[in-house]
């Protein structure tokens, strides 16, 4: 009993990471509305601003969506449940963030479409949130995940390819969404740090 509690008790605590999660799922498994949410150049600057949220709950094939919850949902709910509110904000600001950042320095991208670029800011962030209150676990292990986020983003800009996730053709990956999410993540670590040393001081 004391298992299932916790787990509920995560459950509640992390239930702006599981919005996210059941809302990707039901982009994807709603038949019709994943075209009313895509990332859609043409439609945002027509004025559906929406899509520049909802994007990124829409994926193109299964694989796309299990690769990207298999790393948002768990980092997503750590990090939730140990900044709360930090989490929160970033769920709603990074988004919007990165696909300003598509529309402004990506023109020829007419659509867009995955969490892969929220779910790397949000390891990023939980990697550094980590690395300021963890003391206990081993002193390698957050700056390793650090290290490995920026190798594969540093490998899929090479190859211009996704390592894991296949795409169908004319579909390719957009480096720029995960470089996106990751300086977010930053610019979030970094006014958390400056909020928390104001009110120590």
């Amino acid at each position: 009993m004391d298992g299932a509690q916790k787990l509920v008790g995560l459950a509640i605590r992390s239930w702006a990471t599981l919005s996210v999660g059941v809302a990707a799922g039901l982009a994807f498994a709603w038949p019709g509305l994943a075209g009313r949410l895509i990332y859609n150049r043409a439609d945002i600057l027509a004025g559906e601003a929406w899509r520049m949220w909802t994007g990124h709950l829409v994926h193109f094939n299964p694989g796309h969506l299990l690769w990207d919850l298999a790393v948002f949902l768990p980092a997503g709910a750590w990090l939730e449940w140990t900044a709360p509110a930090l989490t929160r904000w970033f769920y709603a600001l990074t988004p919007l963030a990165i696909s300003a950042l598509l529309l402004s320095v990506e023109p020829t991208l007419g659509y867009y479409a995955g969490l892969s670029g929220l779910a790397t800011g949000v390891l990023v962030l939980l990697a550094i949130v980590q690395l300021r209150r963890d003391t206990v676990g081993p002193h390698w292990f957050w700056p390793g995940v650090l290290l490995l986020v920026a190798a594969k983003v540093v490998v899929e800009l090479r190859a211009q390819a996704p390592l894991v996730v296949h795409f169908e053709p004319g579909v390719r990956t957009v480096p720029l969404a995960h470089l996106g999410g990751i300086a977010c993540a930053l610019v979030a670590a970094l006014l958390a740090a400056l909020r928390a040393r104001r009110h120590v001081s």
